[in-house]
């Protein structure tokens, strides 16, 4: 697993560098018995259409998501849990 953390905005240059990370690390490092390299890009803003456009339909290596700076109260937290990731 790759985990790359950004400080700002998710761009499609990002989601490019971790597609190439995760594949030189499938052909170069992972061993012939390990299950394919997993990329995760955790960013204070992402864009769920930059997300989607920039990934062929198919992924299932990479994925983006956005994280918080400030932890929420109880009340906040429970909205975003039911409100999911949008």
């Amino acid at each position: 697993m790759i985990i790359d953390l950004k400080i700002g905005e998710l761009k499609h240059q990002d989601i490019g560098q971790m597609q190439m990370y995760v594949n030189y690390f499938d052909r170069f490092e992972k061993q012939a018995d390990e299950t394919p390299t997993v990329g995760i890009i955790l960013c204070k803003d992402k864009s769920k259409a930059l997300v989607e456009m920039t990934l062929p339909e198919d992924n299932e290596q990479i994925y983006a998501s956005r994280y918080l700076t400030v932890l929420p109260n109880k009340a906040e937290f429970r909205k975003i849990l039911e409100a999911g990731d949008e």
